[in-house]
């Protein structure tokens, strides 16, 4: 393996995979990248920010180093492991590493493998381009689903938006069922309470109908007894006798005498009888 310092007891791997850390277990896990390890400590890249951790701060790191065998793949080991902040290299003023001695090292060395330089290099290039071409189809399939899930959504609000509208309309149908309904009773209400109304104005014509000719009947009774009393009147009023006068000079008085004393009763009584008023005919 290279040797980054003639003076370290322990030969690192330097490799660039990602790393995660945190000082603060309700703090979010933060991303980033590992320049180099061994069993004691790791070194790795950050962002020169306010989550960038400080010397001789405690950190919690979680990462995974390769683990060489005999064949052309390898392992990959995965790790839990706190530690304090040994050293931070200010890069720029975009970038730091972070140098984190464990508290606990490893149960390998990773730079003191059975395994030359290149060959690690080699197997780890070809692990980077596999894990590249994964995230490469990983990225096509994820686009692919959000292109599915995008459509999905679409006939969801869609489907939301008919299934809303069907609702308004059946609840509109229904809304218009029930006024033609009201409407129904209501007219069929007023056509019996217009066929009442007729069916009592019938009566109210018959009724007034058989009165008038009942009226009728009763007049011209009337009538002809008026005609039969006014010829049996004027029948008797013939028959009565004019007593004869003695002399002319009393026959003029009595032709002077008012007419209303001339009058035989039975010819007072016809004009009572006729200019009676109140008579019905």
């Amino acid at each position: 393996m290279e040797k980054a310092n003639e003076q370290r007891a322990e030969q690192r791997l330097n490799y660039h995979w990602p790393l995660q850390f945190t000082n603060d277990d309700k703090q979010k896990a933060i991303s980033g990248q590992i320049v180099d390890i061994s069993s004691q400590g790791i070194a790795f890249l950050c962002h020169a920010d306010e989550y960038c951790p400080k010397t001789g701060q405690l950190l919690k790191t979680n990462f995974g180093v390769p683990h060489f065998d005999n064949s052309d793949s390898f392992d990959t080991v995965f790790f839990n492991r706190t530690g304090l902040v040994h050293r931070l290299d200010e890069l720029s003023s975009r970038i730091n590493r972070v140098v984190v001695r464990f508290k606990e090292p490893l149960f390998f060395k990773p730079g003191e493998q059975n395994i030359s330089i290149p060959d690690a290099q080699n197997r780890l290039e070809a692990k980077s381009l596999s894990i590249v071409q994964a995230e490469e189809k990983v990225k096509v399939f994820n686009e692919a689903l959000t292109r599915v899930e995008e459509k999905m959504n679409f006939y969801a609000e869609t489907k939301e938006k008919a299934e809303a509208k069907a609702q308004s309309e059946t609840r509109a149908r229904a809304k218009a069922e029930a006024r033609a309904k009201s409407e129904a009773e209501l007219r069929k209400k007023a056509e019996k309470r217009a066929k009442t109304e007729a069916e009592r104005r019938a009566k109210v014509e018959a009724e007034a109908q058989k009165k008038a000719e009942l009226y009728a009947e009763e007049i011209a009774r009337l009538k002809t007894e008026k005609t039969q009393a006014i010829a049996q009147i004027r029948a008797k009023a013939t028959e009565i006798p004019i007593e004869e006068q003695p002399n002319i000079k009393g026959h003029d008085k009595i032709k002077n005498q008012d007419k209303k004393t001339l009058k035989n009763p039975v010819i007072e009584k016809v004009d009572k009888f006729i200019k009676d008023r109140n008579k019905i005919f």
